[in-house]
């Protein structure tokens, strides 16, 4: 199964480019509450709205704030995510198909009329890209997602590989599977000539049953681990580059000190 099929909505849009599967936003959002609770920023927006009425809002601020954050959607459309009571996918179920495309009359359907007002014209576009090139093999012809999205490159020609939005230098980890191949250890990979990228997750589930000795090389991006190189430990924090060469002399195990750290790795054949 493609990840053109994991990311297919039952409607027919394209599930990493909806807002609610963008979670760069959502822990940027998470983040910000945190900060503001933090430092009782709500006492201080009362003392400086005296000097400055936009802050006579504050109030308001946060429960938009809170109200972004109920928006989150960890999962796509083909993972059970999105509304549980989503009129559209109901519908498809009780038809027993798969999605809206392998519908007869999607052209007229007033179910999916109310979402032009958003989307415009592309979801009755994506239904039919879908048609004509199957489910697995259309996402790079979709059309753009939101009325107010910027225009995306067009896509390649047919002596090219599809790729999404015609772009072959971008890695589009959003779009690509979760691999767990032990407790504690997640994480989403680009391969292409001996060279590897990934984008991992470690919890504290993770242990390490024996010395490591592949190099890494990569960039904490969220949380902290801690490298134990036989019985000397280093802690690396968000922002912090690591570079492990490969071999015994540089033998170490990691756990994560957070809940969580997030890590983008490179790796290369035989490391």
């Amino acid at each position: 199964m493609t990840n053109d099929r994991e990311q297919t909505a039952c409607c027919g849009l394209y599930c990493g480019d909806c807002i609610p599967s963008n979670r760069p936003l959502f822990a940027a959002a998470e983040r910000l509450k945190r900060e503001l609770e933090k430092c009782h920023f709500d006492k201080y927006a009362e003392y400086k709205s005296k000097g400055n009425r936009a802050f006579e809002h504050f109030g308001t601020f946060c429960a938009v704030l809170d109200a972004i954050l109920t928006l989150q959607c960890p999962k796509t459309c083909f993972q059970g995510g999105g509304r549980s009571d989503c009129p559209i996918r109901i519908c498809a179920q009780g038809k027993g198909l798969d999605g809206c495309w392998r519908c007869t009359s999607f052209e007229t359907c007033t179910l999916l009329e109310p979402m032009t007002a958003c989307h415009g014209g592309t979801v009755g576009h994506n239904l039919r890209m879908i048609r004509q090139f199957g489910v697995e093999h259309w996402a790079c012809r979709r059309g753009k997602h939101y009325l107010w999205t910027e225009p995306e490159e067009p896509c390649p020609g047919p002596n090219h590989p599809p790729s999404r939005n015609g772009q072959y230098h971008r890695v589009d980890f959003e779009s690509k599977p979760w691999e767990a191949p032990v407790p504690g250890l997640r994480f989403k990979k680009y391969e292409h000539d001996g060279r590897r990228l990934r984008l991992a997750e470690f919890t504290k589930e993770f242990v390490e049953a024996d010395w490591c000795v592949k190099g890494h090389i990569g960039y904490v991006l969220e949380g902290v681990i801690e490298v134990d190189f036989h019985e000397k430990q280093e802690v690396f924090v968000a922002g912090n580059g690591l570079f492990i060469p490969p071999g015994s002399a540089h033998g170490h195990k990691a756990r994560a000190i957070t809940n969580s750290v997030t890590l983008l790795l490179v790796d290369e054949d035989g490391i």
